[in-house]
């Protein structure tokens, strides 16, 4: 992995980031969002592409950020990786004072 992935990586999307992708890759990410998590075989027969060609996508989006991989039960998953905002107080509070 080259530094530029490394350093897209360590700096976590959000959820808006994902319309910046191209259209293959910003339906992916959108399918494993509405899955909550997914396997390669799964995306393979999403996609409907080989395990390697969806395995390389996934990379690609691991490498971005919008996706990370798991391991669970001998089992290798992907989930979304966004990064989550607190909500605001100050709306809450210019509310209050109205």
């Amino acid at each position: 992995m080259n530094n530029q992935n490394s350093e897209e990586s360590a700096i976590q999307k959000s959820i808006t980031d994902v319309m910046n992708l191209p259209d293959d890759e910003r339906q992916l990410v959108n399918w494993i969002i509405d899955q909550k998590k997914v396997t390669l075989s799964e995306v393979a027969v999403h996609t409907n592409q080989a395990e390697a060609i969806a395995q390389s996508s996934l990379q690609s989006l691991i490498n971005q950020g919008f996706i990370q991989e798991f391991n669970h039960s001998d089992s290798v998953y992907y989930q979304p990786r966004f990064i989550t905002h607190k909500k605001s107080r100050l709306s809450a509070n210019i509310w209050d004072k109205l």
